[in-house]
Parts: structure tokens; sequence; C-alpha cells
């Protein structure tokens, strides 16, 4: 039998809580190609490790959603949007719209007025993450009403200059030509219109060494509708915005009791680069780490800034979610109960 298509969002929850006075939703924003389903194995150990010892007084969701114009099947009304293919912008707009109305939803159905957000992106999800602190923020000084974020995680993160990158160097020069997204994404529907489904999965699953449910993500992808379209004008877009960090110290952490924006305090941020990255130039790396991390042991003047480290021994790459998502999630989870704590004390 054929596995269904992929999801468009991955909502992990406890349907009825009872006693529940403060919720935390871990929002998830992935990479490019934006498909939640990558990441299913990884949210899921994610949701296991922050409810097994969770006081019955906290609840968790654990959510992500494919980004716009991702999805596999064309009987959403996205796929109906002639705004296709959508702009890195617009991604960021979609992404805290979506955020917004989550929390909005969690208030209203769970009951729960007291609704924090710890935010995990991967690759240019993590650039997302930081523009969608920023405009939330600066959302509270308008009208005063504000989504706490608590916490960001920054997974293999392409923040700065991802055209610096071995891949960004390789892409870059495809993706100025003219009309170069819609051109493959025609000739990638071309090549695969005669092949089923299950067919191309096994043709990936051997190619590319794929576990079977990576493989059925990528197949559905490659066959969707908008998706490879989708996929390189947002990479069009990546290579031409994610230049200089454009972002303040108080998104970085610092707090500013004058600022409007101090609605809450400033989230605590985490970085994991992987040790050999074709997306992340080590000397753009290095870079934003001595401007704007600290050591673990980082504390006085510094301790405002973020923990960013180097993966040196578990050989994790950029791509975690096809073969690494357990692995990640544990170090994920023990940063995110780290936050808890820390927000839970302001």
């Amino acid at each position: 039998m054929t596995p269904p298509l992929p999801a468009s969002q991955i909502h992990l929850h406890d349907p009825s809580p009872t006693q529940t006075k403060r919720a935390y939703i871990i929002y998830f924003i992935t990479g490019n190609p934006g498909l939640i389903e990558y990441y299913r194995t990884f949210l899921t150990h994610l949701y296991g490790l922050l409810t097994q010892s969770s006081p019955p007084s906290t609840s968790f969701h654990v959510f992500g959603r494919s980004l716009s114009g991702f999805e596999a099947s064309t009987s959403t009304t996205e796929k109906k949007d002639d705004n296709l293919p959508f702009s890195l912008q617009e991604q960021i707009s979609r992404s805290q719209a979506a955020l917004e109305k989550l929390v909005r939803d969690v208030r209203e159905k769970d009951g729960v007025q007291d609704v924090r957000v710890i935010l995990i992106g991967h690759s240019v999800g993590s650039f997302i993450l930081l523009e969608v602190i920023r405009r939330v923020r600066e959302k509270a000084t308008i009208d005063g009403e504000a989504v706490r974020i608590a916490g960001g995680v920054c997974l293999f993160p392409t923040v700065t200059h991802i055209a610096k990158s071995d891949s960004g160097k390789r892409a870059t020069p495809l993706l100025t030509l003219p009309h170069s997204p819609l051109i493959a994404s025609t000739l990638a529907q071309v090549l695969t219109s005669l092949l089923p489904l299950s067919i191309l999965t096994i043709l990936i699953q051997k190619l590319l060494s794929f576990p079977p449910s990576a493989a059925h993500t990528t197949a559905s992808f490659v066959k969707s509708p908008h998706g490879v379209h989708q996929a390189l004008h947002m990479a069009r877009d990546e290579m031409r915005e994610i230049t200089e960090d454009a972002w303040s110290t108080e998104i970085w952490g610092l707090s500013n009791p004058s600022s409007p924006s101090q609605t809450y305090p400033p989230p605590t941020l985490r970085f994991l680069f992987a040790q050999n990255d074709h997306w992340v130039a080590d000397h753009t790396r290095d870079d934003l780490i001595a401007a704007r991390g600290r050591s673990r042991a980082g504390e006085g003047d510094e301790a405002w800034k973020p923990v960013m480290e180097i993966d040196t021994s578990e050989g994790w790459e950029h791509g975690f979610c096809i073969r690494q998502s357990v692995h990640v999630a544990e170090r994920v989870g023990g940063w995110v109960k780290e936050m808890v704590e820390r927000d839970a004390a302001q």
C-alpha cells in the first residue's frame, strides 16, 4: 500500500489537558525544502522528552508546518494562491501569522492564558526564527500585545552570508539565470510524470541511501505541483538576502529596559553548528561566533550572549533530519528544558 502524502503540519499535544496553568509551544521552522514531514521523527522524540517529566501544571505543544508552497497535494487553499511561489519575506510573514494564530488557538481551546513560545529553526529556518523574534517584539511596541517568546534554538543555521558557503557558491550562478526556478521545476515534472510515486521513492532510497520515510517525502516533494519551483525561488532569495548580520543586540539577548519592545525579557538563544557544513562557510560561522556568541562558561558582561556550539564529536550533518533526528532531539530537548526552567524563574 502506498504511504499517504506528507502532512502539511504536525501538532503534538495532549488533547485534554487538566490542571494546566501554563503552556509552552515549541514552534519548529523548517529549512529549504520546507516539508515538515522530514522532521516527524525529530519532533516526536522531542515531544516525548519534554512530556515524560513535565509537571501537570505545564503543558507542551510541539508544532511545525511546511513552509508555504511546499504542500505535496493540490487540495489545500494555498495551492490555489496566485502569489505562488512565495518569497523569503513572505515565508517570514506567514510563519509569524501561523505562530500568532496557534497562540490564540491554545488560549481559546485549552483555556490557558499563560502561553509562551520556544522557537526552533533549521538552516534558513534559523534566519526566519530571528526575523520572527524581531517582528514580534517590534509589534509589541505598536499594539502592546505580544507573543511571549522565551527562547530560540538555531540548528545548523544559515543566518549570514549563505552565498559564501561551498553550496552557495555553486548554486548562485545557476539561480541567477533568467527563469531558472521555473525551468528546473518544469523539467522535474516532465522527468517524473511517468514514474509512480512508489517507484520514484525506491529510486531515491537506493541512489541517496535515504531511509524509507525520507525517500518518500523527497519523492512527494519532487512530484508536487509547486515544490521544486518554490524551493529554488526561495533559494535565490536566500542568496541575495542572507548576508550581513542585521539584528540588534536586543534580538541577540541584551536586555534594554528603556526599549518599548521590552514587554517580556529577551529570549534565550542557542546555536548548534556542524564542524563541516556545505551551507555554512567556516569563516562566516567563526566571525558570527566571535561577534555574537559566547562559550557555555561565559558569564559577566557576556552572559546575555547566546551560547554557540560547534559539534566536534558527533559528526552531525546539515541535513540532520534524514538520519540523525533522535540524537539531535536529545541535545535540543536538554536545551529546551533549560530554557523553560530559566523562563519560569523570570
